[in-house]
């Protein structure tokens, strides 16, 4: 793995400063849910967009991006740390460029790092500097990677000739290995398994891959886009996005695709759920999001480079104007 360190004035002062949330200049509302939630909670409150809620292995910190379209192309993401997630404020990291973070243990997250090509590196919440998975870039765009439960794979997407590919890696960069088509890729607790998005006829569904018999079983059906899915903490649930019409909404149900439970509803989108140890069902919401002067502008020219009719779906869940982080918890159906 190739190493380097950043060392601008800004990069240190992200990792030294504490940044406190401002107070809400409006009345805020949140996101409706269903009766079969409870326990809603705002966890951030910018006017900044923020999407990609991640909650660490012990369930004390978050990781979050926000997307700052005050700058231009990649330089408008940037990577977040609440290092109590009840608490107000935030630790800026790294700097901008930076992208959907990954934790690999209590302090170390892996990420996407927008160099001359969109790769993969690791970096901790508690040091300057990052380390580049791999001696390069592997496909077009590298992204989503997340590291396996054994701590010794670790699945990513890229683009391969104008297809988004999930793909294994070993934990040191090695042995890259194409898996199938598709997005948003996300390991089953157990790390036997993968939880993946792929567009089924007209709509994205969701599929998980078997990686003993490298079989793929479609776990959603319907004339709706079902994406971005994710394992609860035991394996036997997952949370998911399911958009219909104009609004996309939170989803649970039992990984055989049975007692299918609606969890937010109304006239907001919600997207990019993690369900943390903690029980609770993290996501981003456009409900009650604060909203700046200027509207904010359209990012597809950021995703120019990878202009795939396979990432629209991928780059939908960043395009909200306005979206705030809630936690929510779900009455489980066992």
């Amino acid at each position: 793995m190739k190493k380097i360190t950043l060392l601008s004035g800004l990069g240190c002062l992200f990792l030294l400063y504490s940044c406190a949330s401002k107070a809400p200049v409006v009345k805020l509302s949140g996101p409706q849910v269903t009766a079969s939630a409870k326990e809603l909670v705002r966890i951030t409150d910018d006017v900044v967009p923020e999407f990609q809620p991640c909650l660490s292995p012990d369930g004390k910190k978050l990781l979050y991006v926000i997307r700052d379209d005050a700058n231009t192309g990649f330089s408008k993401w940037s990577i977040r740390l609440k290092n109590d997630v009840m608490l107000p404020g935030f630790t800026p990291l790294i700097g901008n460029k930076t992208d959907r973070p990954s934790w690999t243990d209590n302090e170390n997250f892996i990420f996407t790092y927008y160099a001359s090509k969109p790769t993969i590196a690791v970096t901790s919440v508690n040091k300057l500097g990052l380390t580049y998975i791999g001696q390069n870039a592997y496909g077009d765009f590298d992204a989503d990677a997340s590291l396996s439960p054994d701590n010794k794979k670790i699945v990513l997407t890229t683009t391969l000739q104008d297809t988004r590919n999930i793909c294994l890696v070993n934990k040191d960069g090695s042995s890259f290995t194409v898996l199938s088509e598709g997005i948003n890729p996300k390991w089953s607790p157990k790390g036997d398994k993968l939880l993946y998005t792929k567009l089924s006829g007209d709509f994205f569904q969701l599929f998980e891959l078997d990686l003993k018999s490298f079989q793929s079983t479609q776990i959603t059906t319907g004339e709706q886009n079902s994406t971005n899915g994710a394992y609860s903490p035991s394996g036997k649930h997952i949370v998911y996005i399911g958009t219909k019409d104009k609004f996309s909404h939170l989803f649970v149900m039992k990984i055989n695709g049975t007692s299918l439970t609606q969890i937010t509803s109304g006239d907001s989108n919600e997207t990019q759920p993690f369900w943390g140890v903690d029980g609770n069902i993290y996501f981003s919401s456009t409900a009650g999001a604060r909203q700046p002067e200027k509207a904010a502008s359209k990012i597809s020219n950021v995703f120019a480079r990878i202009s795939s009719n396979n990432i629209t779906q991928e780059q939908s869940a960043y395009s909200y104007p306005y979206t705030d982080i809630w936690r929510v918890q779900p009455l489980i159906v066992e």
